[in-house]
């Protein structure tokens, strides 16, 4: 464990993310519309069951799977990656997929919003469950607002005023971001390819099996809600696309190395499955 946290102390991929997460939550505050928001809303049904789904049947999933696997080095790793909100690229593929981009994106900007409570809220239920887990409520919470509520909140304040810097530095910050994204997620994988290799058969289970879990208990849910095709593969996609930079902070400021090692492995595995569902073009 000590290699493994010295091999994560030393990855300059995972201490430039840390600083950019502010960034990227900043460019998301400015791309978030009232309009969209509000028109989101109006379908109170298809809106409550999304949300209530991000934000408590996968951390329930991420619990009783750590409980399952409770011999795994992964066991805290999975109840936490799955507190993560939506990521960023769930947004695209829910446009190739001809799905309900102002839900995902509204999704992605609620679930991002109030992560800072829930995550607390539920890494204190983890704690109970989990013996050798412990944390700084107070000190994780101020984090966590620190780098997603305050500067989305900044960001969305300037976009609705209309400043007009903002809306000249968007496209810059949005290809830059691209690149960001791209980069790390080839770099991050790099450096730290030799406890990715040494613990990818132990991660893999659990990884597919959260993958499992979260499609059965979506189709399920979704038709005893019965909302429609087009929303139902937009929650779908927004469930299985966990925020890997913010992940791999979270596996920083908690203090759990090999959390790092899961998320990487997570983020690549639903990739390879949700983007060739996206690409699936729906009748």
């Amino acid at each position: 464990m000590d290699n493994l946290q010295g091999l994560i102390d030393s990855s300059i991929t995972l201490k430039t993310i840390p600083p950019m997460i502010p960034v990227l939550f900043y460019f998301l505050g400015t791309q978030s519309s009232l309009d969209s928001i509000q028109t989101t809303f109006k379908d109170r049904k298809t809106f409550t069951y999304a949300l209530l789904f991000q934000i408590t049947s996968l951390p329930l999933i991420g619990l009783i799977l750590s409980q399952i696997f409770s011999d795994s080095i992964f066991s805290l790793s999975i109840a936490v990656v799955l507190l993560a909100p939506g990521g960023f690229i769930s947004g695209i593929l829910t446009h190739f997929k001809e799905g309900n981009i102002p839900l995902s994106v509204t999704l992605t900007s609620i679930t991002s919003l109030v992560s800072p409570l829930t995550t607390v809220l539920w890494l204190s239920l983890i704690s109970v469950n989990l013996d050798d887990f412990n944390f700084n409520i107070l000190q994780t919470f101020i984090q966590l607002a620190l780098l997603i509520f305050a500067p989305y909140i900044l960001g969305f304040y300037l976009n609705r005023k209309e400043v007009k810097i903002v809306k000249k530095t968007s496209p810059l910050l949005d290809k830059f971001l691209k690149v960001y994204i791209l980069t790390i997620t080839i770099t991050g994988p790099y450096e730290l390819r030799e406890p990715l290799i040494n613990y990818f058969n132990e991660s893999i289970i659990l990884v597919f099996s959260s993958i499992f879990s979260i499609y059965v208990l979506q189709n399920i849910t979704s038709k005893l809600t019965n909302i429609s095709k087009v929303d139902d593969r937009t929650v779908l996609i927004e469930a299985l696309c966990q925020n890997f930079p913010i992940v791999l902070t979270l596996s920083i400021i908690l203090n759990i190395p090999e959390m790092a090692i899961f998320g990487i492995v997570y983020y690549l595995i639903t990739l390879l499955f949700v983007v060739p569902f996206s690409l699936i073009k729906s009748n």
